[in-house]
């Protein structure tokens, strides 16, 4: 049985600013992503992925690997 955090609160404290809860399987436990690996910017809405600091809607610092490219209607 998945339990929703918000009304559960039982959340390990010492959660960081920005970072990202997920539930584990495996551990059957919601566990905390290092805000290094993954950063939710809630004022900015942003995520950053390798990068604490995003600038834009997402912002990946390292290797992407996509196989499909959208910009401004045109594919590529």
């Amino acid at each position: 049985m998945e339990i929703h955090p918000i009304i559960d609160g039982r959340l390990a404290s010492g959660t960081a600013q920005g970072q990202i809860v997920f539930w584990d399987d495996t551990l059957k436990q919601w566990v905390s992503a290092e805000t290094n690996e993954i950063f939710w910017d809630d004022v900015n809405k942003r995520v950053g992925i390798k990068n604490a600091s995003p600038s834009s809607e997402l912002d990946v610092t390292g290797t992407l690997t996509v196989t499909r490219v959208l910009a401004g209607g045109v594919t590529k």
